[in-house]
């Protein structure tokens, strides 16, 4: 306890000394957790991005379809199968799809485009393209006869909101599919590349244009806590028939997504390694001036018969102290940076911007506000500290009385 009080004492004896190895901690701490919070927020935007608005992160399909995206691979939405996975623990939603290929034309122009079959209260889980429209309206039932499409396809076409846009394509075993929906509204998503290219039907008249009456090529699983997915998945395999069925996670439908946040996040890592190695010699420095200054105190302590062992535990308490008060200030300094980023992400123009929409990714740079981020951040800058700080404390335990008052 006397140790303790002669620490605490000692901490405030000398503010601006405490201030600024306080100041060196709490900037360290900042600067990973300001770091790891843009690279994990950027994480976080590309898989919702890519799976939490479009694929789901798990999805029913028929066994094989995976490996051979065709319609002869999809199956027939039975209600005993739909029942299970409503019910399955953990699932707060089925959003089941049917998507093929087609040739688009309009009035001059032609092209390939991607025909996704929606159900339209489903579908507000997942894609949300109620949401997401640009123009236009959505669709009021699932045998509508309209389409909506990517904001881009209009132009690509050389249409407009209004005409007729003419779908021609293969439908279910080999069967003619040729359709005439007029288009009713234009959709923005994250994805630059179904912009350009998707085209939406109400589920049951794409499941008419493709001669597919009740089968479907996927059925989405909305999840409540994406963490838990591995477990759902396995959940539902033991209820269904793998012979028939195939259910798989995110990560096994993304694995290209998968990699590149995996290398992303290692090169993440060399760089929080070198500055972390920065910083430690910094707080190194820092505790070797304080030690310094303090030489001829510790000089007269040890000469008065103060022991060694509790010299050294008074300035481990003391650089224990300010290393938790430091982490502690760059933890408050750091939450509201990376919340005003979270709400306001930070917009990207020119080269940078084309090539992240070439990837399907939004031209921005989101924050996470995780709060374990933060927390393993402070932990390891404050054991940084500490491992660095053995330097100074066994040289001032270590001291000659005589040579240290001597100065």
């Amino acid at each position: 306890m006397l140790s303790i009080k002669l620490a605490w004492r000692n901490i405030w004896r000398n503010k601006s000394r405490t201030l600024i190895t306080v100041t060196s901690i709490a900037v360290a701490v900042l600067l990973s957790a300001v770091m790891r919070s843009m690279q994990e927020g950027q994480y976080k935007d590309m898989i919702d991005t890519t799976v939490g608005s479009f694929s789901g992160y798990a999805q029913v399909h028929a066994n094989g379809y995976w490996d051979d995206k065709t319609l002869e691979n999809s199956f027939v939405a039975t209600d005993s199968l739909l029942n299970i996975l409503k019910e399955s623990k953990g699932v707060t939603a089925v959003v089941p799809r049917i998507e093929s290929f087609a040739l688009g034309a309009g009035k001059q122009q032609s092209r390939p485009l991607m025909v996704i079959g929606i159900d339209v209260k489903s579908e507000q889980h997942l894609m949300n393209p109620q949401i997401r429209l640009q123009s236009g309206s959505y669709f009021q039932q699932n045998d509508e006869k309209a389409a909506i499409v990517g904001r881009d396809v209009l132009e690509r076409l050389n249409i407009q909101l209004g005409d007729s846009l003419v779908l021609l394509g293969q439908g279910f075993r080999g069967m003619s599919a040729t359709g005439l929906y007029p288009v009713k509204g234009t959709i923005t998503l994250p994805n630059p590349e179904l912009n350009r290219s998707l085209v939406m039907l109400p589920l049951h008249k794409a499941q008419q244009f493709l001669a597919a009456d009740n089968r479907l090529t996927s059925a989405a699983l909305i999840i409540d806590d994406p963490e838990h997915v591995d477990r759902i998945v396995q959940h539902i395999i033991n209820k269904l028939s793998t012979e028939r069925y195939e259910v798989m996670a995110w990560q096994e439908l993304m694995p290209e997504l998968v990699q590149g946040i995996e290398v992303d996040r290692v090169s993440g890592y060399i760089i929080l390694a070198v500055l972390y190695m920065v910083v430690g010699f910094g707080i190194l420095g820092t505790l070797l001036m304080m030690i310094t200054e303090r030489t001829y105190e510790f000089g007269i302590m040890l000469s008065i018969g103060t022991p060694r062992h509790r010299l050294a535990t008074i300035l481990a308490v003391e650089i224990l102290t300010i290393a938790i008060l430091g982490s502690a200030v760059g933890i408050l300094l750091s939450l509201p940076i990376s919340w005003y980023f979270n709400i306001n992400p930070i917009q990207l123009t020119g080269d940078m911007a084309t090539t992240m929409e070439n990837y399907g990714l939004q031209p921005m740079l989101q924050f996470s506000t995780e709060p374990s981020i933060f927390v393993w951040q402070a932990i390891i800058i404050l054991i940084i500290t500490l491992l660095f700080s053995l330097i100074p404390v066994l040289r001032a335990s270590r001291l000659n009385p005589i040579k240290a008052m001597r100065g």
